[in-house]
């Protein structure tokens, strides 16, 4: 028994040390190793001032963000996290050890999980999203994170084009194309950056390039990039109605924090709103949006009557349909509905009609954006109809481009509570506290 434990402690650090260098590269690898001792101490002192710091920001612009962090730390560390667990701050789970999920079994990720839950709950925080160490996901991962009872995961990247060929030295260019083939992210311009509810779990993209790429990979600690490429995700994420999480690790919080803060600010002055929110109220929302209900009555004279029941923050729009109830305007030619009984009036179904032979995958995804569909046969009664019997999510972008893109009447129900047009979610992974942690999580440990 105490061979295979053996065994077993130096799978895990051949694991960890692996699959870093995987992620950075050598030299980089030993950059990293270098630098932190500048970041994290023999104590929690410094990690505890990078999140005194952080929550001062939040505080400022009146946001909470939510940390993945390994359970393994939260167990060392329980005083100093125990600090800031009313601050508008979530502690998410980060693993219970900081390795490569893929090398484990099915049944010891689920056992390592379990085990993560039960250490967040003796130390009093309360679990219910999880991130893996370097983003990493497959099915198996999302099988064990349904099982142990997560209500989300934020593990799929979504890569925005926002740097310029004079962000990228030749020192660093090959530093950055490492990290891409490493994350393997969807690209924004091909797929939305949008939650999705598959099963049971709510899956909430996380935005790239985060903190870790513009400046360990790309050096950009003095030249802006920061602010410059977060702030051209948040124009196109609230161009788009989608989300930005953004991913800034508490240790670089003194480094970022200039940025960061400008694209907080800027946030917080766009019309209409950009909704602020931690990953876990996202997964609550989502849930709850999607099982949103509209009782629909046609009368007579061609008119309709809705009577939408959801969440009391749920938005309703409206597009070239003539409606009895207060409206403001909104965005994209929709008009925000001030009501949730009204009678509406256009001269087709201002729904999303879709064949009988659809695929249930493509009613998923309209019902989760919001849009109200109705099967039929009669596609000429609708101003938008679908027939599509397959639906990957390599059709979503082209889609939601189709339906957006003409002024069509429609009535849907926002993306987003309290007529936001948008969503930002600050995260931030947490790896170790102290060098001590740091140390043994190449350990595996």
């Amino acid at each position: 028994m105490e061979e295979l434990q053996i065994g077993k402690i130096i799978e895990m650090k051949t694991n960890s040390i692996a699959f870093a260098a995987r992620a950075k590269g050598p030299f980089a690898l030993f950059k990293r190793a270098c630098s932190i001792t500048n970041r994290y101490g023999l104590t929690p002192a410094k990690m505890d001032q990078a999140l005194h710091l952080f929550a001062q920001i939040l505080s400022r612009f009146d946001c909470g963000a939510s940390f993945p962090i390994t359970a393994v730390a939260v167990k060392r560390n329980r005083d100093t996290i125990a600090k800031y667990l009313d601050q508008n701050i979530e502690f998410a789970v980060h693993g219970y050890t900081h390795i490569d999920y893929s090398q484990l079994a099915p049944e010891e990720q689920l056992a390592h999980l379990r085990r993560a839950r039960e250490a967040f709950a003796a130390a009093g925080v309360k679990a219910v999203g999880f991130r893996s160490p370097y983003l990493y996901r497959e099915t198996h991962l999302h099988a064990a994170i349904e099982a142990a009872g997560f209500s989300y995961t934020s593990n799929q990247p979504v890569m925005w084009d926002v740097l310029d060929a004079e962000d990228f030295a030749l020192s660093t260019h090959a530093a950055y194309k490492r990290a891409i083939a490493f994350y393997d992210p969807w690209p924004a311009s091909e797929r939305p950056s949008l939650p999705r509810l598959c099963s049971q779990v709510v899956e909430i993209p996380v935005s790239l390039p985060d903190d870790e790429i513009l400046l360990d990979r790309l050096g950009g600690e003095t030249n802006g990039l920061v602010e410059k490429a977060w702030q051209r995700i948040l124009s196109e994420t609230c161009r788009l109605g989608e989300l930005f999480t953004i991913q800034l690790h508490p240790e670089r919080i003194a480094l970022c924090a200039d940025g960061f803060s400008a694209v907080l600010a800027e946030a917080r002055t766009l019309t209409p709103s950009v909704w602020f929110a931690r990953l876990d109220e996202i997964a609550a929302w989502w849930r709850a949006r999607a099982g949103a209900t509209v009782e629909i009555t046609d009368a007579d004279d061609g008119e309709i009557h809705l009577v939408v029941a959801g969440p009391s923050s749920t938005t309703v729009l409206a597009r070239a349909v003539k409606v009895d109830a207060p409206t403001i305007p909104w965005a994209d030619g929709y008009w925000q509905v001030k009501a949730t009984t009204f009678t509406g009036h256009a001269p087709r179904r201002p729904f999303i009609g879709v064949s009988p032979r659809a695929s249930p995958a493509l009613v998923s995804f309209l019902r989760q954006q919001g849009y109200i569909v109705e099967t039929s046969e009669e596609s000429h009664r609708y101003s938008h109809y679908f027939d599509q019997t397959e639906f990957t999510t390599e059709h979503e972008r082209p889609l939601l481009a189709q339906i957006e893109g003409t002024d069509r009447p429609l009535v849907r129900l926002g993306r987003w509570p309290n007529g936001a047009r948008s969503a930002l979610a600050i995260t931030g992974d947490i790896d170790a506290l102290t060098l001590w942690d740091y140390g043994l999580r190449l350990f595996g440990r």
